[in-house]
C-alpha cells in the first residue's frame, strides 16, 4: 500500500490525495502512518481524517484546521458539542454546532441564518459565526442525540456522562449520604458540587452505572471495578468505573477518558526541559521514569511519549492498571490480578516477544521492579512511572524497591517529575466567563523538573545526592510570574512555600 494506492469511499481520490499531501507537508504525519491509515481506510471506508485521530497520529482539533486549509467544504461532515451553548437554544434555533477554532464558530441550521446569527451571537462575543451547508438528516440526528444527552427519558446515568463530557469534566464522584446524595464533577483537577439528589434515585443510579460497567449488581460490601465505552463527538470514550463500599452506601467513580485530552505531542504538555525528557525515551535502551503522584497526568505524558515514537519500526509493549487510552499498533495489555496476570508476569512476557521499548504503567514492587532493570540490561527501553516527588526520590524509590546502586548507574537516561496547575483561561484570562464555568481557568499544564543522564558519572552524582536541575516547585513560581497562573493556584498546589517563594521573588526584584 502506497500513497498512489488511495482508494476513495466516503471521499474522491483527489481529495483525499490533497489531504493526504498536506499533512506530509507540514510533517503533521510521517508516510508510513499515512499510508497505515490509508490500508485501514480500504477495508473500513472511514474517512481519512477520521482513521488518523482514531489511531492518535492528529488531534480533532489539528484536523478540523487541516480540513480549513485543504477542502473547507468538507466541514460540514464534522459535528461538535459545545459547552457555551445551552442544547435548549440549539434544539430552538434548530441549529447544529460543526467546529470550534480560536477565532470562528462554523454553524449548520435549518432556520434563517440572520435570525439564529443574532441567537446565538451572545454565546460568542469572542468569535465569529460562519454558516456551513447544513445536512438536514444530520442536523436532526446531532439535536436528537443532544436532547437524548439532556432529556429525562434518556436515563439519569447517561444525561450525567454525556453533560460531564461535554463539559470537559475529567471525574463524577456519586456519594451517598444519609437522606440523599451527592454528585461532585471534577473539572481540571478541583471537585465541585453539581447535583443533590434523593436516596431512590441514587439507587437507580447506581444500578444502572454498575449495569453497563458490567459489575455484580447484588455485591455491595467489596470494592468493585469496571468500565464501558460510549460514542461522543464521532469517537469512542472509555469510562472506568469505581465502585467503594461505605457506611452510607456504595460511592461511585466515574473517570472519563476521553481520547482528545491526550496530546499526541509532548510539547503541547508544558514540560520546560521536554528536551531533556527526549534525549532519554530517543536511546535505544535503558530506563526512563516519569513520576508524580496520583492524578499528575503521568499516563498522559507516557501515552504522548509513545505517540512521538516510530510504531511501526518499533515493537512496543504496555502493561497498564487499566489500559486507559488505546494506542495504536502497540500491544498494551491490561493487568488481571484474579488470573494472576501482574506487572511483574506481563514483563516476563514481553521479553519472550521480541520487544524494542516497554511500558510499565507503575514499578510498585521489588519484582516488577527486577523485572524492568533486567529488560533494560539486555538491550530495550523501558518507560515506567513511578510515584514519587522529587528525581532524588525517584533514585531512592528505586533502591527501596532492591535496585542496587551500580545497576541504576548504567541504566538510568532521564527522570522527569511533574504536576498539573490550571492556567488562565484564554477568553476571559481569569476574569471568569461561560466557556471556563466562571472559574477563570480554561486548561491544565504540567509544572516539572526534568534531568537527563547522559553517562554514569552523571548517574553517580543523582545517587549521591547532587542537584543540578531546576525544581519543579521553581518551575511553577516561574509559570506565575510569565502571567500563566495565579499565585493562589501556586500556592494551592504547592503549599505555603511556594508564597514564600514567590514573595521572596518580589522583594530580590524590587531590592535589585
Amino acid at each position: 500500500m502506497t500513497l498512489n494506492d488511495v482508494t476513495a469511499k466516503p471521499e474522491s481520490s483527489a481529495e483525499s490525495l490533497s489531504f493526504a499531501d498536506y499533512l506530509l507537508k507540514k510533517e503533521l504525519v510521517s508516510v508510513v502512518a499515512l499510508e497505515a491509515a490509508l490500508a485501514e481506510q480500504k477495508i473500513t471506508g472511514d474517512r481519512l481524517g477520521l482513521i488518523l485521530t482514531r489511531n492518535g497520529f492528529l488531534t480533532r482539533k489539528k484536523l478540523v484546521e487541516v480540513i480549513l486549509e485543504t477542502n473547507p467544504s468538507e466541514i460540514h461532515k464534522e459535528f461538535y458539542f459545545s459547552v457555551r451553548v445551552p442544547p435548549a437554544k440549539l434544539t430552538e434555533t434548530s441549529t447544529m454546532i460543526v467546529a470550534e477554532t480560536p477565532e470562528t464558530v462554523y454553524l449548520a441550521t435549518l432556520k434563517d441564518e440572520r435570525s439564529v446569527r443574532l441567537e446565538l451571537a451572545p454565546f460568542y462575543p469572542d468569535l465569529k459565526l460562519e454558516f456551513v451547508a447544513a445536512n438536514h438528516e444530520k442536523v436532526e440526528y446531532y439535536l436528537a442525540d443532544l436532547n437524548r444527552m439532556m432529556s429525562d427519558d434518556s436515563g439519569l446515568a447517561e444525561r450525567i456522562i454525556r453533560r460531564a463530557l461535554r463539559e470537559n469534566i475529567s471525574d463524577i464522584h456519586i456519594i451517598p449520604r444519609y437522606n440523599s446524595y451527592s454528585i461532585f464533577s471534577r473539572y481540571l483537577g478541583v471537585k465541585k458540587l453539581t447535583h443533590e439528589g434523593t436516596l431512590d434515585e441514587y439507587n437507580i443510579l447506581t444500578a444502572r452505572i454498575k449495569d453497563m460497567s458490567r459489575m455484580d449488581l447484588a455485591e455491595r460490601r467489596i470494592p468493585q471495578d469496571g468500565g464501558f465505552q460510549i460514542e461522543y463527538d464521532g469517537k469512542m470514550v472509555d469510562l472506568r468505573v469505581v465502585a467503594v463500599p461505605t457506611v452510607n452506601g456504595e460511592l461511585i467513580v466515574i473517570r472519563l477518558l476521553d481520547p482528545d485530552r491526550v496530546q499526541p505531542d509532548l510539547s503541547g504538555l508544558g514540560i520546560s526541559r521536554v528536551s531533556e525528557w527526549r534525549k532519554g525515551v530517543s536511546r535505544p535502551d535503558g530506563l526512563c521514569l516519569i513520576c508524580g503522584p496520583t492524578g499528575s497526568g503521568k499516563t498522559t505524558t507516557l501515552n504522548a511519549s509513545v505517540k512521538e515514537m516510530d510504531r511501526f519500526s518499533r515493537a512496543i509493549y504496555t502493561v497498564e492498571d487499566p489500559v486507559e487510552y488505546r494506542i495504536a499498533y502497540t500491544g498494551q495489555v491490561n493487568i488481571n490480578p484474579a488470573v494472576g496476570l501482574d506487572f511483574a508476569r506481563s514483563l516476563r512476557a514481553f521479553m519472550r516477544a521480541d520487544p524494542d521499548v516497554i511500558i510499565v504503567g507503575e514499578v510498585r514492587d521489588n519484582e516488577t521492579a527486577q523485572n524492568a532493570v533486567k529488560a533494560a540490561e539486555t538491550g530495550h527501553l523501558v518507560v515506567a512511572t513511578v510515584h514519587t516527588g522529587s528525581i532524588l526520590g525517584a533514585a531512592s524509590r528505586l533502591q527501596d524497591l532492591g535496585v542496587p546502586k551500580y545497576e541504576l548507574r548504567y541504566l538510568l537516561r532521564t527522570v522527569l517529575v511533574q504536576r498539573l496547575i490550571r492556567v488562565y483561561c484564554t477568553h476571559c484570562h481569569g476574569e471568569g466567563c461561560t466557556y471556563c464555568h466562571g472559574t477563570g481557568y480554561g486548561a491544565r499544564t504540567l509544572v516539572s523538573e526534568c534531568a537527563y543522564f547522559s553517562n554514569e558519572s552523571d548517574v553517580q552524582k543523582l545517587l549521591d545526592g547532587v542537584i543540578s536541575w531546576p525544581l519543579m516547585i521553581d518551575d511553577a513560581v516561574l509559570k506565575h510570574e510569565q502571567g500563566l497562573t495565579s499565585k493562589e493556584e501556586v500556592v494551592r498546589t504547592f503549599g505555603i512555600e511556594a508564597e514564600e517563594i514567590i514573595e521572596k521573588r518580589v522583594w530580590e526584584r524590587a531590592n535589585a
